[in-house]
């Protein structure tokens, strides 16, 4: 829901980043365990738009993305979106050559 509201132009708040930033290790933490559940979906368009992600990616990334944007890491550490990546790949989701 949050992200269907910043994709229609709201801003998100700290507390809105929080809540997001909750969901996006739950959805990590899922990722390991099971394909059929979190947000191993691919986003609608204008989801994936908002996020600044190419069309066709998965909500996690939306998520990452959004989040990185918002409430940028501290300098060391990785960004949200890389660590997603990362993890997407380990899982099998994802395949690079």
């Amino acid at each position: 829901m949050l992200l269907e509201c910043h994709a229609a132009g709201t801003a998100i708040t700290k507390q809105e980043a929080q809540l997001l930033e909750l969901e996006l290790e739950s959805q990590i933490a899922s990722i390991k365990v099971s394909r059929t559940q979190g947000c191993i979906e691919i986003a609608p368009d204008h989801i994936c738009k908002a996020a600044n992600v190419c069309r066709g990616s998965f909500w996690i990334t939306c998520f990452a993305s959004i989040l990185d944007e918002v409430t940028p890491v501290t300098i060391g550490k990785q960004a949200r979106g890389a660590m997603v990546f990362d993890e997407l790949t380990k899982n099998g989701y994802l395949v690079t050559d």
